[in-house]
C-alpha cells in the first residue's frame, strides 16, 4: 500500500485523539532502528529530524502502525524516557493516554492538519533551509537521508501557520521532521 493510499486513515489518527489512542493501544512493540537530531543554526529556525528503521515488510503492511511507533518513539526521546516504554500491558497503555492526554496528544495531533503530498527534493530542501544552509548534517544522517532519495512525502500540519511537519516514507524507513519559526 502506497503511503498517499492511507492519506484517509493518516488523517483519522492525525486529527482524533481516540484514533490515535486506539491504535497506541493496539500496537506490538517491536524493536526498530531509531535516530533522533534537531539543529537550530539560524535563531529562530528549528528542525528535529526522527528516522525509523522497521524490520522486513512492516512498512508496507502496516503504514498506520509505523506512524503511531514513530510519534510513541519521538515522545520517549523528547521526555527522555527508556526506549521501551511503551511495552506495557494493554490496561495499562489505557492509562497513560488517558491520564496523559496533554502530553500525548501535543506530540499526536497537530492544530493545522494539512495533508499535503510532497515530493522528496522539496523536503530536502525544507531539511536543509531549517537546519540552517551552512549546518553540516555528520555522515550517519547524510547517509541516512541519501536513502530517502524519491521517497513518498506528506506535509502533515503543524502547531501554526509557522510549523511545519513532514512524514516520509520510503521502503523500511521513516522519517519523521518537524521545523518551524521557533522563538
Amino acid at each position: 500500500m502506497k503511503l498517499t493510499d492511507s492519506i484517509r486513515n493518516l488523517r483519522d489518527v492525525l486529527s482524533d485523539y481516540d484514533v490515535f489512542c486506539h491504535a497506541a493501544e493496539q500496537i506490538a512493540w517491536i524493536d526498530i532502528e531509531e535516530r533522533h537530531e534537531s539543529f537550530s543554526g539560524k535563531q529562530p529556525l528549528g528542525i528535529y529530524l526522527n528516522g525509523y528503521e522497521f524490520p522486513g515488510e512492516y512498512m508496507r503492511k502496516n503504514r498506520i502502525e509505523a506512524y503511531v511507533r514513530g510519534v510513541l518513539s519521538s515522545i520517549a526521546f523528547y521526555e527522555e524516557w527508556e526506549k521501551d516504554f511503551w511495552n506495557i500491558s494493554l490496561p495499562e497503555r489505557k492509562y497513560c493516554l488517558e491520564k496523559g492526554r496533554a502530553l500525548y496528544g501535543s506530540y499526536a495531533i497537530p492544530r493545522d492538519l494539512r495533508l499535503v503530498e510532497r515530493d522528496w527534493n522539496y523536503l530536502r530542501k525544507e531539511i536543509g533551509f531549517f537546519a540552517g544552509e551552512d549546518a553540516v548534517l555528520d555522515s550517519e544522517w547524510k547517509q541516512y537521508l541519501q536513502r530517502f532519495e524519491n521517497a513518498e512525502v506528506i506535509e502533515t500540519g503543524g502547531w501554526d501557520s509557522a510549523d511545519y511537519e513532514y512524514l516520509a516514507v520510503k521502503n523500511d524507513s521513516m522519517l519523521l521532521v518537524s521545523c518551524g519559526y521557533w522563538d
